[in-house]
């Protein structure tokens, strides 16, 4: 008989269809032996060949005993029946006894072969639910571990082959151990194949590879349809296909070889069977869904309901139920799976015949679906082991349906680019105008409010107090049409749809306390006091900075403006996804029946004077149409106590405050971001707490040539300038904990305006906002957005500023310097003719020291050369020992100075001038005269310089040498040239009568 090979293996059936049936071609067996009372004759087939044989047919059969070889020997156990394989038990007689689906039994069939000799396998498909399989009195697998009890057993089902050698014998006894208390059908429900060990080997790769490309595949594709719908999130067609291809690779992974079960080898069969069931569901239930979604007005929407709810009852009865329960409803699914597929081919068919773009791809889908359909129909009605499919419906349906949602993103974008230069060009049209209209408002505004502003202050002389009064009253007029020009600018860009927000989180407390503090510099004059109770980084809102600024200053504005005396306070609380933010006063109050009216635009409340008050009813209006647009909502709640206005905001997700620093790049920079880059000689300190303009800032600053320093919060900047000097710092205003005004304000502290030039970036653009900068100590201002040449030209100017300050302040350095040597040099010359006379000896000693001191005081080329501090000592007891020649007794100084400390380095003639202060000043002054204390020591990586006598002191009133005022040279010249080199001051204390103590520390700096 011929005898023909197997080309290609079809997916064998399981308890559920494949709701994708993937169709794999399968040539038909032309030797297909056929077990007889637990015999099977296999003498016509080439052991061999590569061609497999299926053990079909009837199996020797024992019901209730787990069986071994040596059991069986001989003859010594009759089976009590024979069993059809492959086929389930339950429902088969024995006897009288209708078998359960529960239980164990012992299957056995003998196989005659034409030879004796070699390695066979045996290769399983599906054996419910454990099993175990000896061959010839050997054991050559098993999945599980069958038991007579169910606490006993181990389930599980996973594909297995096991090898044997023939040992001379040409005859098979094949023993296979089955047990299951958990499937809703049992036994040897597929074929077992024999064959040639390494066609076996082969054909078991061969399926695992197959399976591996199919799940694989499917997953793959999944993968990509889910991050393609989060770049489109409107198209909900995406999300459904990603879960089709999900649940079809996952489905997959639970059949043929169960590469689900080679994964998770400890899976229990019935997890496997809801995974392997819900699966199945899931392709149904998401397949309709995104073709509902894909055509939309072509799927019936009732007809996807009904589906939804069998289908939903059919996951209840996987869930809830038992395996043995629920096998009538599952096996009901095969001819649903065809009703599904079929029902979903025949909407893609009928939209295709709407000549709607796509129309071949649509086509192609639905013949794949009716494939499926077909398939599905014929696996219910035959089994179809024997039968040719070609692989192509699964392909072609995913492939076409890809390329379907391409075109129609495709169509989409070339619709969109035509639209967008239609609207560029309107855009463009419309920009002009606007552009061109609001110069023409705010040009003769800006006249109208500095012409009179001048008047006020008496350009044209003094002014009467009515006089006066109404030139104000002009300009508040011209600030508040200002304001009403940029308000209707924003109205018509709502109105067309044309604002841009960028939506990201933002620190809530950052913004409000922005505000509060331009208001607070507004109303100086008003005794209303402006109260921000949020913390900072306690509340994160999605929202656009600049527009949220926007909004919490017009309702600022509106709860300042009918405020007479009392309070503006800000709070915050989180409900259920959201913030809201309460602005509370304690003015006038609203009508109830007005409270809605006042967010319609060009209204306000009733009883107002829109000259006294200003505007004209657009600030709220504004404000609820961006809050709406940013998904928030804003409400007023009034009494004759004050007003309440309540803005709703979404909250953003925890974490998201520590995100923009990036976590791989992140969204808004934290506290703990840092980052420098460049080399050049100039320093530049950037201050933002969004991640993206530090970023932008630092590589375009980087490329100019400077070194520049990028910072998440104000905290971290101060540490900085603490740590080093710069030339120039670049602060965003809108930041959490600290703004950008209050960290001016503490550089102020530090350094005047030549000294550390601030440039604030701001988004408004408002005078009172300038204002309040400029008395932060801000020496320029940056409106957002910038262009980047303007920013460079910027940088550029205050640098050179910084540059030009620095150049002045050596050259008062270097003066000061020489002043501090002719003082000495006369008092000295003096010393020395005087002793020359009296004491030639002394006189030569004292001539010696000058020289030393001499030499060593002019050994530096600047006020910034350093020199060691052994040499700084050097020239101290080289002058000490002058003065001593000068006082004698009345002078003593005692040294405490650290060994270590001789190495470090210091400014020169830095401690000099002060000894001479202590002396001259301090001790010599008093009659009895008196000790000076010189102390040197190394501390945390610092020298600290303390020189401290018991001289006549002076008034605490009198210890302005820290700051500048009225100090003598010397001290003055110290205090200069250690701000200029570390940025630190010196510290004087001192007490009247009892003394003086002067102390500097600086970085510990050696050779």
């Amino acid at each position: 008989m011929k005898i023909s090979r197997v080309s290609f293996l079809s997916f064998p059936r399981s308890s559920t269809p494949p709701p994708f049936f993937v169709p794999i071609y399968q040539h038909q067996h032309a030797y297909r032996p056929v077990a007889a009372a637990g015999i099977i004759d296999l003498r016509e087939w080439d052991c061999a060949s590569d061609v497999t044989v299926p053990l079909n047919g009837e199996w020797a059969f024992y019901w209730s005993r787990l069986l071994t070889p040596s059991d069986l020997e001989a003859g010594a156990i009759q089976p009590q029946t024979y069993m059809n394989v492959p086929g389930h038990w339950n429902g088969q007689r024995v006897g009288d006894v209708e078998l359960p689906i529960n239980g164990y039994a012992t299957y056995r069939l003998q196989a005659k072969l034409s030879c004796n000799q070699g390695t066979l396998a045996l290769k399983t498909s599906n054996i419910r639910a454990s099993n175990r399989i000896f061959v010839n009195g050997d054991e050559i697998g098993h999945s599980g571990s069958p038991a007579a009890t169910a606490s006993a057993i181990i389930h599980r089902n996973t594909p297995y082959a096991g090898y044997f050698q023939l040992r001379g014998s040409s005859e098979l006894d094949i023993v296979v151990q089955v047990a299951s208390f958990k499937s809703f059908n049992s036994g040897m429900v597929q074929t077992i194949t024999l064959g040639r060990q390494d066609v076996i080997a082969h054909l078991s790769e061969y399926n695992v590879l197959l399976d591996g490309i199919v799940s694989s595949g499917f997953l793959f594709i999944g993968l990509y349809f889910f991050v393609l719908y989060f770049q489109r999130n409107n198209s909900k067609e995406l999300i459904y296909f990603a879960f089709v291809s999900f649940s079809g690779g996952i489905y997959q992974m639970t059949h043929s070889e169960r590469l689900l079960m080679k994964l998770l080898p400890s899976l229990d069969v019935m997890p496997q069977l809801w995974i392997e069931n819900l699966s199945a569901l899931g392709v149904l239930f998401f397949f309709s869904r995104f073709t509902y979604y894909l055509l939309p007005g072509v799927f019936s929407r009732k007809a996807l309901r009904v589906l939804e709810v069998v289908l939903a009852a059919c996951a209840a009865l996987v869930i809830f139920t038992k395996a043995t329960y629920y096998a009538p409803y599952i096996y009901s699914i095969l001819p649903m799976s065809a009703f599904v597929m079929g029902l979903n081919g025949y909407y893609m068919y009928k939209a295709s015949l709407k000549r709607r773009p796509g129309a071949v791809y649509l086509t192609l889908s639905a013949m794949s679906c009716f494939i499926m359909m077909f398939t599905s129909a014929l696996n219910t009605l035959w089994q179809l082991d024997g039968h040719f499919f070609l692989p192509i419906a699964q392909p072609i349906l995913v492939i076409s349906q890809a390329l379907y949602m391409s075109l129609q993103f495709t169509n989409d974008y070339n619709q969109v680019r035509r639209l967008t230069d239609k609207l560029s060009a309107a855009d463009k049209l419309k920009d002009e105008f606007l552009a061109n209209t609001s110069h023409e408002f705010k040009s003769p505004l800006n006249g109208i409010i500095n012409i009179s502003q001048s008047l006020i202050e008496g350009a044209r002389g003094p002014l009467g107090r009515e006089q006066s009064e109404d030139l104000q009253l002009v300009r508040d007029i011209g600030r508040r049409l200002t304001i009403l020009v940029n308000d209707i600018l924003d109205y018509s860009r709502m109105k067309h749809r044309d604002l841009v927000l960028h939506i990201a989180p933002v620190d809530l407390s950052a913004v409000v306390g922005a505000v509060i503090g331009l208001y607070g510099y507004a109303i100086k004059s008003k005794p209303l006091l402006l109260d921000n109770r949020i913390a900072p980084a306690e509340f994160f809102v999605l929202a656009d900075e600049n527009r949220l600024y926007q909004i919490i200053r017009n309702l600022i504005d509106n709860a300042v403006k009918y405020t007479e005396r009392g309070s503006v306070t800000v709070t915050a609380s989180a409900a259920a996804g959201s913030v809201k933010i309460t602005v509370s006063d304690t003015g006038r109050g609203i009508p109830p029946d007005r409270l809605e009216s006042v967010f319609m635009s060009y209204e306000q409340a009733a009883g107002t004077n829109t000259q006294l008050s200003g505007g004209v009813g657009l600030g709220l209006f504004i404000a609820r149409q961006l809050a709406e647009l940013q998904g928030g909502t804003i409400a007023a709640a009034s009494s004759t106590g004050g007003t309440q206005m309540v803005l709703t905001l979404p909250a953003a997700p925890m974490g998201a405050e520590a995100a923009p620093a990036v976590q791989a790049e992140p969204s808004m920079a934290s506290d703990e971001f840092s980052a420098t880059e460049g080399h050049g000689p100039t320093n530049v300190l950037i201050v933002d707490d969004d991640y993206s303009n530090l970023r932008t800032l630092l590589n375009v600053l980087a490329l100019d040539g400077y070194t520049v320093t990028a910072v998440g919060s104000g905290e971290e900047a101060l540490r900085r300038i603490d740590e080093q000097p710069y030339d120039l710092c670049i602060l965003d205003i809108m930041m959490p904990g600290m703004t950008g005004y209050e960290l001016c304000k503490r550089i102020r502290e530090r350094y005047a305006l030549p000294e550390l030039p601030v440039l604030l970036v701001t988004a408004g653009s408002s005078r009172e906002g300038m204002a309040y900068g400029f008395e932060a100590g801000a020496n320029d201002f940056l409106l957002k957005p910038y262009d980047m040449s303007e920013l460079r030209t910027r940088v550029r100017t205050l640098i050179a500023l910084k540059q030009a300050m620095g150049q002045v302040v050596q050259k008062e350095l270097a003066f000061l310097q020489a002043q501090i040597k002719p003082h000495f040099l006369f008092n000295t010359l003096n010393t020395i003719l005087s002793l020359s006379h009296t004491d030639h000896a002394k006189s030569r000693t004292v001539l010696q020291n000058f020289s030393a001191y001499l030499r060593y005081s002019f050994d530096f080329r600047g006020e910034t050369e350093l020199s060691e501090v052994r040499q700084e000592l050097t020239l101290i007891r080289a002058y000490v020992d002058i003065e001593l020649a000068r006082f004698g007794s009345e002078l003593k100084v005692a040294y405490d100075i650290d060994p270590e400390a001789g190495a470090c380095r210091m400014p020169s003639l830095m401690l000099q001038p002060i000894v001479e202060n202590a002396i001259h000043h301090g001790v010599m002054r008093r009659e009895e005269g008196g000790t000076v204390r010189i102390s040197v020591h190394l501390r945390d990586g610092r020298l600290h310089v303390n020189v401290r006598d018991d001289g006549v002191g002076f008034a605490a009133k009198s210890t302005s040498g820290v700051d500048g005022r009225g100090a003598n040279v010397g001290l003055e010249n110290i205090r200069k040239r250690l701000m200029h080199l570390y940025n630190e001051t010196l510290w004087i204390e001192s007490s009247l009568s009892e003394g003086t103590s002067v102390t500097f520390s600086i970085p510990q700096q050696h050779r």
